[in-house]
């Protein structure tokens, strides 16, 4: 037989090329992932909106202001929460704090100046 007229059949999708490399392959196939699944697609999205959410903080906000409780808790132990940030969150504790008082559960007319 002869050789040239003889086709072996070889993957396009991991055909090695001088172009690009076997990583940049491997990548855009797994990326093709959210196309078929809606595991895939539901990754995608919350990944998208991790990172978007994110960046509007960062921008918004700007870069010392802690973007979730972790970043705030860091910079807590690390003592670089500014002190607005630590005024609203002794606010916050309080107003926590209060909810659950004993006060808290005493029932209170609507017509709460009759008894006063």
């Amino acid at each position: 037989m002869n050789d040239n007229n003889q086709r072996k059949f070889t993957s396009q999708q991991f055909n090695k090329s001088t172009e690009t490399s076997s990583f940049k392959r491997k990548l855009l196939y797994y990326l093709k992932f959210e196309n078929r699944s809606i595991i895939g697609k539901m990754g995608l999205g919350i990944a998208g909106y991790l990172v978007f959410y994110n960046l509007f903080v960062y921008l918004w906000k700007g870069p010392n202001h802690p973007v979730n409780n972790f970043m705030w808790r860091i910079k807590k132990a690390n003592g670089t929460l500014s002190e607005e940030l630590a005024e609203k969150e002794r606010i916050l504790f309080e107003f926590h704090k209060s909810k659950f008082s004993p006060e808290a559960y005493e029932r209170k007319t609507l017509l709460s100046s009759i008894h006063e």
